[in-house]
């Protein structure tokens, strides 16, 4: 199964002036129409500011579904361009139900790996000055995910993404971000999640966190 990339993008982090703060953020990237080549840590020409919460191999590439951004146009009666969610691939076809944590797919040259939903960001309220929306994504599920790099290589934003195997333990990346924002005392279900190869690291951290705290 392949999917279309509706945009391709990359930025590297900039100061912006927003809500009346200056916030250095790689949040903000625009689509580019070139070849990109795809480290383990992400796109060369792209990056992040705040690399305790950002970046790094288990978020080394982050993917949202276009569809989400009918829901938020409707919501907020206003149009989103692609990638208002600081996304470096911009999806047709793949939700955050439509895969799962461990899948394999062939992106280019490159080949990446479902590593962790992504969470919600203060920055998303900054940039689109909608101070509501971190809670929407949270209630919605609509955040996006993670990749890390298996395999390095050029990505054109008219290659397609190809699955090429599919995890076998079926947890999708709304199923973790359920567990973590909503379902957050289901020790069981915790458990269960943390036997997930392919979950990253700091996911694994939170979980066992509140794990320890429920006793």
């Amino acid at each position: 199964m392949s999917y279309v990339i509706a945009s391709l993008n990359v930025g590297k982090p900039t100061v912006h002036h927003l809500d009346g703060q200056e916030i250095k953020t790689g949040f903000k990237k625009t689509p580019t129409h070139h070849p990109n080549y795809l480290t383990v840590t992400g796109f060369e020409d792209d990056g992040q500011a705040d690399l305790k919460n950002h970046g790094g191999e288990e978020k080394a590439l982050l993917m949202y579904p276009s569809s989400h951004y009918q829901y938020w146009e409707e919501k907020y009666q206003r149009s989103f361009a692609y990638p208002s969610f600081g996304e470096n691939i911009t999806i047709n076809g793949l939700t955050e139900q439509d895969l799962y944590i461990g899948d394999i797919f062939q992106l280019g040259e490159a080949e990446i790996q479902v590593s962790q939903p992504r969470q919600p960001c203060y920055k998303i309220a900054k940039v689109h000055g909608i101070p509501d929306m971190p809670a929407v994504v949270t209630k919605t599920g609509y955040s996006g995910y993670y990749f890390r790099v298996l395999k390095e290589g050029v990505v054109k934003p008219t290659d397609r993404l190809i699955k090429v195997k599919e995890d076998p333990q079926k947890v999708t990346p709304v199923d973790v971000f359920d567990c973590l924002f909503q379902d957050r005392k289901n020790k069981e279900r915790m458990e269960q999640y943390l036997q997930l190869d392919a979950l990253a690291a700091n996911v694994k951290r939170s979980l066992t966190k509140r794990i320890e705290k429920l006793g």
